[in-house]
């Protein structure tokens, strides 16, 4: 009997360990993620008022600071190389958070879509971007 319960105390504790683990990368991701916006806003020489806008998708009123903020924001992550969309970055980081089907229909919706200059090009596949996910309901 005393068996069963050191196994049961056992997994209950590797199980514990399992969750915090997955809770501090999940945290160390959000951290990073926060660190390349920053550094992107900070090399953009973007405003807090123009940063904040593009976090919270107001694409209204694009000014060009908040235009190469996602495109560098995009190009740290490496979703972005040479104003060229990486179908294969993309999949691995946002297949596992909001599934297959989602993020290859946005892929094949947004990665061809062009400006004038790489900061244009950048914004728009960052605008269709986050219409796609809202469109998930993410």
């Amino acid at each position: 009997m005393k068996i069963y319960i050191t196994l049961a105390a056992i997994c209950l504790i590797a199980s514990a360990a399992a969750l915090s683990i997955e809770s501090l990368n999940s945290l160390r991701e959000k951290t990073e993620i926060e660190a390349q916006y920053q550094e992107c806003a900070k090399q953009e020489n973007v405003s807090e008022e123009d940063a904040t806008k593009l976090r919270n998708k107001d694409f209204a009123n694009a000014t060009p600071g908040m235009k190469c903020l996602g495109t560098c924001f995009f190009e740290k992550v490496g979703i972005l190389k040479d104003s060229i969309v990486q179908d294969d970055v993309v999949l691995a980081k946002l297949v596992p958070q909001y599934g297959e089907e989602n993020v290859k229909n946005a892929l094949e919706k947004c990665k061809n879509e062009k400006g004038v200059d790489r900061c244009e090009t950048g914004f728009k596949i960052y605008e269709c971007a986050e219409y796609a996910r809202a469109e998930w309901g993410h």
